[in-house]
């Protein structure tokens, strides 16, 4: 880790405004939000610090802000999730759980972000990693505490649109992904074309070009330029940082454990319901 990520990286992830504090034990930040519809006005929903820090999103008040619990309406909706419906039925349940703010327009780290904060308050903070011990090889299973995992920041002052300077002089002004842009994504995907450069091209702002006009750009830029977008995203990724230290229980070794978000973490089910679930029943 550079020393310039070390400075944008918070490990109070389960603190203050953090996603494993719960709605009962986060008093003097329950609110209902200014802007919850008369429907909800009964719900309390408490203040979120977002990775990206509110610096990407313009005329938003982060006070005005607010997430609430999952509810089985929710629930609903998430048993409902496939590969065909994921990117717009969930955007519609961030819809239901966040006032403030539209989660279309949220970074693709601050999803990330709200999906771990309704997994550890509305279910369980740990989760359950199998994997093998690079050490002794043997299979091992650790639970994993959600709510340590460090949290990456955007740096002050970062803000949009960046620009980047290209080996033949031109400019190009880049922003970061966003949930929006998955859904676009998704359906240039399941029509079958190819998605590596058009991922690029929708965080390129030009408003003379159109999305396909700036594949088209990339087409013909040599790899170094791209290099240098990509190291864009790689440089401002932000988001909880899906790893863990683990200790083998068998040899004693530690090592790197990585984390992939399941679905499993949003709603427990089989053996993972059972377990932290079913002596309450």
């Amino acid at each position: 880790m550079s020393e310039s990520e070390k400075k944008h990286i918070r490990t109070e992830f389960g603190k203050g405004k953090g996603p494993a504090v719960g709605l009962k034990d986060s008093k003097e930040q329950a609110h209902v939000a200014p802007e919850a519809p008369a429907s909800q006005a009964s719900t309390q929903y408490v203040g979120i610090d977002f990775p990206s820090k509110y610096l990407v999103y313009q005329g938003i008040d982060p006070t005005k802000v607010g997430i609430r619990l999952l509810k089985g309406k929710d629930e609903k909706l998430i048993a409902e999730l496939s590969y065909d419906n994921f990117e717009r039925k969930f955007a519609e349940i961030i819809r239901n759980v966040i006032v403030g703010i539209d989660p279309r327009e949220l970074t693709i780290g601050d999803r990330l972000y709200v999906m771990l904060w309704e997994a550890i308050n509305s279910y369980n903070k740990i989760a359950e990693i199998e994997m093998q011990c690079k050490s002794c090889l043997q299979t091992v299973t650790y639970q994993i505490d959600l709510s340590t995992l460090a949290v990456v920041e955007l740096p002050a002052g970062f803000k949009e649109p960046c620009p980047i300077t290209m080996s033949n002089g031109d400019i190009i002004n880049m922003r970061l992904f966003r949930v929006k842009d998955e859904e676009k994504l998704f359906d240039v995907q399941k029509a079958g074309y190819k998605t590596w450069l058009y991922r690029f091209a929708l965080s390129i702002i030009d408003e003379k070009k159109s999305d396909w006009d700036k594949v088209a750009y990339l087409e013909e830029l040599n790899t170094r330029d791209l290099a240098l977008i990509r190291a864009f995203h790689e440089q401002y990724y932000h988001g909880p940082k899906m790893e863990a230290m683990v200790e083998c229980p068998k040899c004693g070794a530690s090592e790197v454990a990585p984390v992939p978000f399941r679905l499993e973490f949003f709603f427990p089910y089989g053996k993972a319901l059972r377990k932290y679930f079913g002596g309450t029943v």
